[in-house]
């Protein structure tokens, strides 16, 4: 359900409430239909806006991208744990454009899905540490 209020793209719980509805979705298509286009944008999804949500907190100016990877690489001077998620976000990505434009290989895409989601719940941890005053508004693991 949907909170009684505006959204703020300046927000970072605002960001962390949609990458926990987006993880939470992307769960429950994974345990109903195994792997689909959708399952995969939603993990990608997910973890875009927790680096969102991260990058706000620590006072980042939004930049607006479905790129995983670049996101990463602005968190890196904050703490340089994130550099682990490195490969992670550039598989998410490719998985997104892949998947959300027809075109990529789709034979590819989310063949990894099950470590995709651990390594995507390992991210939303070291987020939750960084962050404590959020760690409600951050998605369950």
């Amino acid at each position: 359900m949907l909170p009684p209020k505006r959204s703020d793209e300046n927000n970072a719980a605002d960001w962390f409430y949609l990458a926990s509805d987006g993880l939470k979705t992307a769960d429950l298509v994974w345990n109903a239909e195994g792997l689909t286009p959708s399952g995969i944008e939603l993990l990608q999804e997910a973890m875009e806006r927790c680096l969102k949500g991260y990058l706000i907190a620590k006072g980042w100016s939004l930049v607006k991208t479905h790129c995983p990877s670049l996101l990463v690489w602005e968190a890196m001077p904050f703490d340089a744990r994130f550099g682990r998620f490195t490969s992670l976000a550039d598989e998410l990505t490719r998985g997104f454009f892949a998947q959300h434009y027809p075109g990529g290989d789709w034979q590819v895409i989310g063949r990894r899905y099950p470590d995709l989601r651990r390594q995507t719940g390992e991210g939303v941890g070291l987020i939750r540490d960084c962050l404590p005053q959020y760690s409600h508004d951050l998605p369950a693991l």
